[in-house]
């Protein structure tokens, strides 16, 4: 299972055995940011494509929110989501020893499946 998978899962049921290693208040903002940067990773994977002027990047963390700390500290245990991701500096990214094929099916899973509802008000 594609850690996107597991990231949906989680964001549809909430479900804490979904992610038993991590304690975190923050699990669901964390999940719904990482999606969203893998959505437009693959976006930016199809600019590419197209010959468009632009790169993939990082996420960037401000650690004055909650969310970052707690991912910062996410990653430095043994859990589902440090396998696949790390934190250099302030920038989440891609573990090196995780696949080039691996971060496109991520990519491309997030991009297929995660498609939160426009909020209107």
């Amino acid at each position: 299972m594609n850690i996107v998978d597991k990231m949906l899962e989680f964001r549809d049921t909430r479900k804490p055995e979904v992610f038993s290693h991590i304690d975190s208040e923050n699990l669901i903002i964390i999940v719904t940011e990482i999606l969203s940067w893998l959505k437009l990773e693959r976006k930016r994977e199809m600019w590419i494509e197209q010959g468009r002027k632009t790169s993939l990047k990082p996420l960037e963390l401000n650690m004055t929110y909650p969310w970052c700390r707690d991912l910062a500290n996410i990653l430095q245990d043994d859990n589902d989501l440090a396998e696949i991701f790390c934190i250099d500096g302030k920038y989440v990214s891609f573990r090196d020893s995780v696949t080039t094929s691996y971060m496109h099916e991520a990519r491309l899973l997030a991009y297929e499946k995660y498609n939160p509802q426009m909020i209107i008000g």
